[in-house]
């Protein structure tokens, strides 16, 4: 099972992901990656301070440089995945990729060959469920480096701009071929909240917007076991396991 998270910026998606990994580990062998240049993943987490693999110069240099200098397109990766991914909890692991912060889909550099590499391990050959949480906004898409995945979620919230954000992901979801390119409606305070987006989208799931995310995200241990957010998680995660 390989999921995608992806979304407008400040739609929560990363905390999705995070409770959805923590979730999906209570039954699986869980790898939560990292790939959002914030890295906020690793801080719901509560692990600081560590470098992303892409930020290694040193590795991407010896795995992705040839020696005339041009870059190597499919460089070896597994060793990393396994090298710098670290124990969350008893079945769970954290993978900090990180991501290239160049603009476009173009970037010929070994930072994203790498990139590209690691994405294309994790999905293609990796036994764990594997959550990715990608950058935010439409540039993971236009890479293509989330094709032959699983499901994407698009976490979106009733507003415009996210609604137009999305509309866009699911429309480059069906470009790559995606099987399940599902909308998550997160924050939702209303009825008139759910009816919006569902006149805008094909929602898969609905999580209520809850007032202990926001205070949990203030304090340093994020606990939010016993919350309406989390039972809304375990709801999209068996819905996910079901289509899986």
């Amino acid at each position: 099972m390989k999921i995608a998270i992806a979304g407008k910026g400040g739609v929560g998606k990363t905390t999705v992901a995070a409770v959805l990994a923590e979730v999906l580990s209570k039954k699986f062998n869980v790898l939560a990656v990292d790939a959002d240049a914030s890295l906020n993943l690793m801080s719901v987490f509560g692990v600081e301070d560590i470098e992303p693999i892409v930020k290694m110069k040193d590795v991407v240099e010896e795995r992705a440089r040839l020696a005339n200098g041009l870059v190597r397109m499919n460089p070896k990766v597994s060793d990393l995945i396994d090298e710098f991914s670290i124990p969350v909890n008893e079945n769970m692991k954290l993978l900090v990729s990180g991501t290239v912060e160049t603009a476009g889909s173009g970037c010929l550099c070994p930072e994203n060959s790498v990139l590209r590499a690691l994405l294309q391990e994790l999905v293609l050959k990796r036994g764990d469920a594997v959550i990715i949480d990608l950058e935010a906004g439409l540039e993971p898409m236009s890479r293509g480096t989330i094709k032959n995945i699983d499901v994407i979620l698009a976490v979106t919230e009733p507003i415009h701009n996210s609604i137009t954000v999305t509309e866009r992901l699911i429309k480059f979801a069906g470009e790559l071929e995606v099987k399940n390119a599902l909308v998550v409606g997160n924050k939702i305070q209303s009825h008139n909240e759910k009816e919006y987006l569902s006149q805008n989208l094909d929602v898969f799931h609905f999580i209520p917007y809850d007032e202990e995310v926001r205070e949990a995200s203030m304090k340093e241990n994020f606990e939010i076991k016993d919350s309406r957010f989390y039972k809304s998680i375990e709801e999209l995660a068996e819905k996910i396991i079901s289509l899986t």
